[in-house]
């Protein structure tokens, strides 16, 4: 169900999309973007306190990395040219150490529009999604616990909070298909959850399981209905191929 490079790690930081303040544009100390011609398949995406190191990776996913969007969705939030998927690039950037990580996405829109001449605008678009319903059989997820504290634990086929929003289990439900999912339940108030299904790969694989379709509905009395929905999408109106000199 998910779709996504299998070469290609991510780190963890991603989150909604992000929007620079109106007259702030923030940017790295230090940054540099080089083309990566290597017949390499893996890239990958570190940050860590004071540094963002990417490496091989499809303009794409930097770019969705820039506005917060996770590779789940990118197919579908993010629009422009084809060969954003196919070109790799190296990007390095030094900044302060206790920059938040929707700051250090928003630094990094910085480099993409000084070296490569990257112009943007947003867009009510529909998208294919997935809308989080209540089933027919009625929510089976038990209320959270008063003070119960929030964030989640995933694994391979596994997901579970403590306590979380439908909002935040439709965002998280992204982040496990291959579409956005949007809540449509209209239910208030914090819920425990915990979801366990085969993933596709094991299933393709040839072993018998509960796809996460069939294990929301049967173990949280909730469901994905497949609709278009009305999102913001970034459209990537220009950008060049050849970095400007760093």
């Amino acid at each position: 169900m998910r779709a996504q490079l299998a070469c290609f790690m991510v780190a963890s930081w991603f989150g909604s999309t992000v929007q620079a303040q109106p007259g702030v544009v923030p940017e790295f100390d230090v940054s540099s973007v080089k083309a990566n011609h290597s017949e390499n398949e893996r890239g990958s995406m570190q940050m860590t306190k004071g540094s963002l190191t990417i490496a091989n990776a499809p303009l794409a996913k930097i770019i969705g990395a820039a506005f917060g969007i996770s590779e789940d969705r990118d197919a579908y939030l993010l629009a422009g040219p084809a060969w954003m998927t196919a070109e790799k690039y190296d990007v390095i950037a030094k900044f302060p150490a206790a920059t938040p990580p929707d700051q250090v996405r928003l630094m990094l829109q910085a480099p993409l529009r000084e070296r490569l001449g990257m112009r943007f605008h947003r867009e009510m678009r529909e998208v294919p999604a997935y809308a989080l319903v209540v089933a027919k059989s009625g929510l089976k997820a038990r209320a959270a616990a008063e003070g119960s504290a929030g964030g989640f634990r995933r694994g391979p086929g596994h997901l579970e909070s403590r306590a979380s929003t439908m909002a935040t289990q439709a965002d998280k439900l992204s982040q496990q298909s291959d579409r956005p999912v949007v809540d449509k339940t209209a239910v208030s108030g914090s819920y425990e959850f915990a979801i366990d299904w085969t993933p596709d790969e094991l299933q393709n694989g040839g072993q018998a399981g509960t796809s996460l379709f069939t294990a929301i509905q049967e173990q949280v009395g909730l469901k994905l209905e497949a609709r278009k929905e009305p999102m913001e999408v970034v459209v990537i109106d220009s950008v060049e191929k050849l970095p400007s000199e760093n």
